[in-house]
């Protein structure tokens, strides 16, 4: 009985206090008194023969013995939320929080199309997402903040599954009401000339840049480093420089006459667009649910 206790309050209760830094916040936070927060705090501290929390007027800290359990309490507790939610899909269907993580790319032009599908074929499943770069996305899921990622390139990890489920196609841009060159095929040799437009650091799109820089002994004179690929296609309309990206991200663009693509050897340049997951997870129906709808919508570059 005390063990079910200590998952199902003692430790949630912890958990707050940790997290609030407060014992007054947490018992906000949880609808409780603040009495009855401190004596499950002392009841935990009890059980464990330690204190936890070093408490002053100004602040509660975690010590040494705090922030141990306080890290495998994030597990359990996790754990065990996982287990309610497998234990519900035995019965009922699909149905929850689904956290979803996508790179810029994906999350911008892909994933909205996918979220409104799902909304429509399983309303009972609630999604998160999170959009950031690659790398980002790569560390969430690493730190359990997400339950699935779709990345652009490249992330690796033991601890990951990668599976490809589309082909992006990527170009070099120009504004069409610049004065850039005027021959329909373009040398390498002529971009290094020009200003280029990238994406910051982590980006799967800036690797696919730099990777293109150094197949082709490129070092342009000027770079300018943008952190939306939004703000890089409004620089590359208005005259600012040429980029290189995916062709998802500017179909208006090219449609409205607003930018072109640049016929230069070696493009359009392909990528792939992956799934990750964590590898020794047990996966949620709404995950697995999710997961097909994403391999048997998208059918990019095929």
């Amino acid at each position: 009985m005390e063990g079910e206790l200590l998952v199902d309050q003692h430790l949630v209760v912890f958990k707050e206090v940790a997290a609030r830094k407060s014992f007054s916040r947490a018992a906000e936070a949880l609808h409780m008194s603040q009495p009855a927060v401190s004596q499950y705090i002392a009841a935990l501290e009890k059980e464990l023969g330690t204190r936890l929390l070093e408490r002053s007027n100004m602040f509660v800290e975690l010590n040494k013995a705090g922030k141990i359990v306080y890290q495998y309490t994030l597990e359990i507790l996790r754990n065990y939320e996982q287990m309610q939610i497998l234990v519900s899909d035995l019965k009922n269907e699909p149905r929850g929080e689904l956290k979803i993580g996508a790179s810029y790319t994906i999350g911008e032009y892909v994933l909205p199309r996918l979220l409104a599908e799902l909304q429509e074929t399983y309303p009972q499943i609630v999604p998160e997402v999170s959009i950031g770069n690659t790398e980002e996305i790569g560390s969430k899921l690493l730190n359990h903040e997400i339950d699935i990622g779709l990345i652009e390139g490249n992330y690796s990890h033991q601890q990951m599954s990668v599976e490809q489920f589309a082909t992006d196609k990527m170009y070099i841009i120009v504004g069409n009401r610049t004065s850039f060159i005027t021959e329909e095929q373009f040398s390498i040799g002529d971009l290094e000339k020009e200003t280029w437009i990238i994406r910051e650091e982590g980006s799967g799109t800036r690797k696919v840049v730099e990777e293109f820089f150094q197949k082709h002994h490129l070092s342009p004179e000027r770079i300018l480093t943008f952190g939306s690929t939004q703000t890089i296609k409004e620089g590359v309309e208005a005259g600012l420089g040429i980029s290189l990206l995916s062709d998802l991200t500017f179909a208006k663009e090219i449609q409205l006459n607003r930018i072109r693509k640049l016929s230069v050897d070696d493009t359009p340049i392909q990528r792939k667009f992956s799934i990750i997951k964590n590898h020794y997870e047990f996966h949620p129906k709404a995950l697995q649910v999710f997961e097909n709808l994403v391999k048997h919508t998208i059918n990019i570059g095929s």
